[in-house]
């Protein structure tokens, strides 16, 4: 990984007046009284941290597949998605073109921090083709930890990504994945999963 260029920038001397500087010593000081650092504010962060992975852990399996242009159901379809004490795993089978099935299995870890979720898949196969001769393709389908922010409706969560082009609905039935730049092709996607586990 090469270094990361150090950028000055011109600093010009201010004149600052009492109150400023007061405010500024405080904050560097640390004694200046942050609410969103209150004990009890940060209590109240976990136990909402806890809550959101409580919903999200279980295992799940595939329902519906929409393409964008067509609704297709097991077993031209199917895959299990599972959560679990900050473990994940995903396997999706697509063979809803008999010339060219694609299966796709990921394995990995997420959290949620600070009402976030965060999740990756440093271990990832993805497998092309149909009886003949399939080729294969180790690579993770991002880099780093994707990150959706966590809203609470009803006894479910909505989940949207930083780039806006995944959202995340999971409720205690299931969950509909929705993906708009899903694999390699960057197609659309919108998965329907059953809750399986109790």
């Amino acid at each position: 990984m090469g270094k990361i260029p150090l950028i000055r920038k011109n600093t010009a001397m201010l004149k600052l007046g009492p109150p400023l500087v007061l405010a500024v010593a405080l904050l560097a000081s640390g004694c200046a009284h942050n609410p969103h650092t209150d004990a009890g504010d940060f209590g109240s962060s976990i136990a909402g941290d806890t809550k959101i992975l409580s919903l999200i852990n279980g295992m799940y399996e595939v329902a519906s597949w929409n393409d964008g242009s067509k609704i297709h159901l097991p077993p031209a379809v199917s895959g299990r998605w599972v959560f679990l004490d900050g473990k994940v795993m995903s396997i999706i089978h697509n063979r809803t073109d008999p010339e060219a099935h694609k299966a796709a299995i990921g394995w990995g870890h997420g959290t949620v921090s600070k009402g976030h979720f965060f999740y990756r898949y440093p271990e990832h196969v993805t497998v092309k083709g149909a009886t003949g001769e399939p080729t294969l393709e180790l690579r993770s389908p991002w880099e780093g930890m994707r990150s959706f922010s966590v809203e609470w409706k009803g006894d479910g969560i909505e989940m949207t990504s930083e780039s806006g082009q995944q959202t995340w609905v999971i409720t205690p039935e299931g969950m509909v994945y929705t993906d708009k730049e899903w694999g390699p092709e960057k197609v659309y996607a919108q998965r329907r999963w059953k809750r399986i586990s109790k």
